[in-house]
């Protein structure tokens, strides 16, 4: 053996030593312990146009992220864990927001009691109603849902989930306001799943000072169709700009969506409706979408799908134009890992 392959061999044997010494290979070596590395890549070409605009040709990120998820037996029943996700633009590799971990950051303890979660995350209200009937593309990209109320603030969020009883799950959430910009108040999330052999239900409500919103949520599946539907009421938001209303304007939305299934194939119709806000005319808005996926596994697919807002002459859903209108068509890739 020559002096530089010993060389090599004494460097490598090192950096074995000083790896398995360190805290990550411990954590993942640790008999009572699990880490996970995981993520979401989406992404798609799509042909967007505003009404009154050209169209505009691009390729489009649809909420891609990686996270980390671990977990601790403690005994007793009792685990301890943590879930941090870090969202990205996959078209350009730039950060989603300016915090790191932007979609959830949190910490959580579980046992017999149910679960005590504490960080940063996303609506369990939201969760358990417009995200269920979403099924065309998980509510991502230029196809999401733009009518939903979504009065949340996911950070600096304590909340705790029941134990589950005979197919109901509760979880109550309240994030702190911290001194922080208006609305200065906590904000509030309510969350309920039932499920049901075929049947599933689900109550969302949020309250964040004067905003507040309650949907109420049902899918049934039979054979390869699967139909999922919401009703919302809101007062207090205003959904085109996230902010509080200062009117405390009600209005009512629905939405209904259809998927049959054969084989890796997927067939989709997805129609959502805003009703006047206040009882104002000329405030509704419709959106639609048309989408096929192709399955080649549980993890990766294509899908095509075209998507329209149609905006009454006060209503701004997607464009934040009053009385006008959106439409994209698209053909995308998701991939799980």
């Amino acid at each position: 053996m020559t002096a530089l392959n010993r060389a090599l061999l004494l460097s490598g044997s090192v950096a074995l030593t000083t790896l398995t010494a360190s805290p990550f290979a411990q954590a993942q070596q640790a008999p009572n312990g699990t880490l996970q590395v995981y993520g979401r890549l989406n992404t798609s070409v799509e042909s967007a146009k505003i009404e009154g605009q050209s169209s505009v040709m691009g390729l489009q990120n649809n909420e891609s992220f990686w996270g980390l998820r671990g977990q601790e037996d403690l005994g007793g029943g009792m685990q301890a864990g943590f879930i941090l996700e870090h969202g990205f633009e996959l078209d350009t590799g730039a950060n989603t927001d300016t915090s790191y971990f932007n979609r959830k950051s949190e910490v959580n303890l579980s046992g017999r009691f149910g679960m005590l979660r504490m960080g940063r995350m996303i609506s369990e209200a939201y969760y358990a109603t417009a995200d269920v009937v979403n099924m065309h593309n998980f509510d991502t990209g230029s196809s999401a849902d733009a009518l939903y109320a979504w009065v949340s603030n996911g950070a600096n969020h304590v909340s705790w989930q029941l134990p589950e009883y005979k197919g109901l799950t509760v979880e109550l959430g309240t994030s702190l306001h911290e001194k922080q910009a208006e609305p200065s108040k906590n904000a509030w999330d309510l969350a309920a799943n039932y499920e049901l052999g075929n049947l599933s239900l689900g109550l969302g409500h949020n309250r964040w000072g004067a905003a507040e919103q309650t949907t109420v949520r049902a899918a049934y599946t039979t054979g390869p169709w699967t139909v999922a539907g919401y009703l919302q009421n809101s007062h207090g938001w205003d959904q085109a700009n996230y902010q509080v209303d200062s009117s405390q304007r009600t209005r009512n939305m629905g939405r209904v969506a259809v998927q049959y299934t054969d084989g890796p194939s997927e067939y989709h119709l997805n129609v959502g409706h805003a009703g006047k806000v206040g009882g104002e005319d000329g405030t509704q808005a419709t959106q639609w979408t048309l989408a096929y996926n192709y399955n080649f596994s549980k993890r990766t697919k294509l899908y095509a799908l075209y998507t329209r807002v149609n905006n009454h002459e006060h209503a701004s859903y997607q464009t934040g134009e009053q009385g006008v209108g959106f439409s994209s068509i698209a053909l995308g890739m998701r991939h799980y890992f």
